[in-house]
């Protein structure tokens, strides 16, 4: 409820600064949108081994400053992000998830591999820039675009030497809130009206760090790494 306040304020701010534009319609679209998205740590024994294919769904608002420059703002759910992991040390590399199996006494092996899959309420806001129509054909970019993401589901597949799980609950490793910036690029088709088809490809990444850790180390160290989330998006969507 404050979030929408707070964009009812800004936006009654910038249309009485902008009263001599005639230009301030409001937009409302849907977007369907599939993510590739991997992790990357700074631990160089800590390594990227796979991506994981999602979905954002969720809709979006446009405010329109002038004729090519607008605010955006949304409400997204994001599924399935995350990626694959190769810890060259194992121990306890989760230390708040209570695991299904038990594990031997050093922990997660070394030399495992962990996928992370997480799940995020999504609430961007950003500026867009946008070309004349040319045609039925106008072209955007989105940029700055920062998003408050909200952790709803974590879950973790584990495999390394004798150890094998799946679908392990540990949404106490990832951080309940974190902040996300992105870019994007597409095209808008008109179909008629106020109706459009809009698509892009955009890059999303994290601020911080998108776990936790300070678990144990079997070779007594901490780990103290910092992962990040970076995803491509393929934006699919229409707008009214």
């Amino acid at each position: 409820m404050r979030f929408i306040l707070g964009l009812f304020f800004i936006f009654s701010s910038i249309n009485l600064t902008y009263s001599q534009v005639e230009v301030s319609d409001f937009t409302f679209g849907f977007e369907l949108s599939p993510t590739i998205s991997w992790l990357a740590t700074d631990d160089n024994r800590i390594n990227g081994n796979g991506s994981n294919l999602g979905l954002r769904i969720g809709t979006t608002g446009e405010y329109y400053l002038t004729e090519n420059y607008s605010l955006i703002a949304g409400i997204h759910f994001a599924f399935n992000q995350g990626g694959q992991l190769f810890y060259e040390r194992g121990g306890n590399l989760l230390p708040r998830t209570d695991l299904s199996i038990n594990l031997p006494e050093e922990g997660i092996p070394n030399n495992s591999d962990i996928r992370y899959r997480m799940q995020f309420l999504e609430l961007p806001i950003g500026f867009k820039m946008r070309t004349n129509q040319i045609g039925n054909m106008s072209y955007y970019a989105q940029f700055p675009v920062f998003t408050f993401g909200f952790n709803t589901k974590g879950t973790a597949d584990i495999e390394g030497g004798n150890i094998k799980t799946e679908s392990e609950k540990i949404n106490k490793e990832i951080p309940f809130l974190r902040m996300f910036w992105s870019v994007a690029l597409g095209a808008e088709y008109e179909l008629g009206g106020n109706t459009y088809l809009v698509g892009g490809l955009g890059y999303q990444s994290n601020f911080g760090d998108i776990l936790k850790g300070g678990g144990d180390l079997a070779d007594g160290g901490k780990d103290r790494s910092s992962a990040k989330i970076h995803s491509l998006v393929l934006k699919l969507g229409v707008k009214f």
